[in-house]
């Protein structure tokens, strides 16, 4: 079924020859630096996690095993989302920008800004898309969408019992601190000797406005102000996908992402078919696969109100 057509041009003077895209947030998480992103999964991959207790003994002539080794897997097996929209030649006709697509009905294009509009389009919602199934996500949904196919890591901590659970509330500028110490006290010792720049909490955007609230109300301008939040060194990671009053914890390399090609993200197929089936649509295809996954749960801190 062809896409809605909900076109609307008014004419004031000259032609402006822009379109206003909505400010869409999206695809934070996955700009994270140190994120444990795979490529190239076409259908599987596991992420093996292997522990030891136990295997330091008081010393002696004998050869004695002790302890043991434990091997355990996370499996990763992305799912395909697509893209598939169209537009026709017609619909563009009553837009002032119609006058840019060449005379003649078999030498006319798409107006380049529209096409590029509806592509900034695509991609951002997306991105936006992606934002939210990677945190959000329920494999038991029945939508359809990219957040009905995979469990997003929410889900995977929620069903986890080795998850560091912190119990929260509703975030203010008066309690953020607060329950940002909270957060940072849960952190384990083995993760946080890790260094700080191996460490990262993930908040929404409404959280780290409260915080730089905080920050400014307390007259550190500096700090509120800096593009990058930061608590006692650990990078603030402002991400779209993460509800209110929810906030991660954790090692970078602790979270998994899957996927085919990064490039398939960014790749946009714009397909003429009037020389392929003789319709005067043009199809624009986008598809990529994608899951996620948490390797140590247990060396995650989960705050929920």
């Amino acid at each position: 079924m062809p896409t809605t057509r909900n076109f609307a041009s008014t004419y004031s003077g000259d032609a402006i020859r822009s379109y206003i895209l909505k400010a869409l947030i999206g695809g934070e998480t996955l700009s994270t630096s140190g994120l444990s992103i795979l490529t190239g999964v076409k259908f599987k991959r596991a992420i093996k996690k292997l522990t030891s207790v136990g295997i330091v003994q008081e010393g002696s002539c004998d050869f004695t095993p002790a302890g043991s080794i434990v091997i355990t897997e996370h499996v990763l097996e992305p799912k395909k989302i697509k893209v598939n929209e169209q537009i026709c030649f017609e619909d563009v006709y009553d837009l002032w920008d119609a006058e840019t697509m060449a005379e003649g009905m078999n030498a006319e294009q798409m107006p380049a800004e529209l096409v590029d509009a509806v592509l900034a389009e695509f991609t951002g919602q997306f991105a936006q898309e992606v934002e939210e199934a990677v945190w959000q996500g329920d494999s038991a949904g029945t939508g359809g969408t990219l957040s009905d196919l995979i469990d997003g890591y929410q889900k995977i901590l929620a069903d986890d019992a080795g998850t560091i659970d912190v119990s929260g509330t509703v975030l203010t500028t008066a309690n953020i601190l607060t329950e940002l110490n909270k957060v940072y006290s849960a952190i384990p010792a083995g993760v946080r000797k890790k260094g700080i720049a191996n460490l990262v909490v993930f908040a929404n955007y409404k959280t780290a406005a409260i915080y730089r609230q905080n920050l400014s109300a307390q007259g550190d301008n500096d700090s509120a102000n800096e593009p990058v939040l930061r608590l006692y060194g650990i990078e603030i990671k402002e991400v779209g996908g993460l509800p209110d009053n929810v906030m991660v914890a954790g090692e970078r390399s602790n979270f998994y992402f899957a996927t085919d090609a990064m490039s398939d993200w960014a790749d946009i197929k714009l397909l003429d078919q009037r020389d392929i089936d003789g319709s005067e649509f043009v199809n624009f295809v986008m598809k990529a696969k994608a899951d996620v996954n948490i390797g140590f749960r247990n060396e995650v801190v989960y705050y929920t109100a």
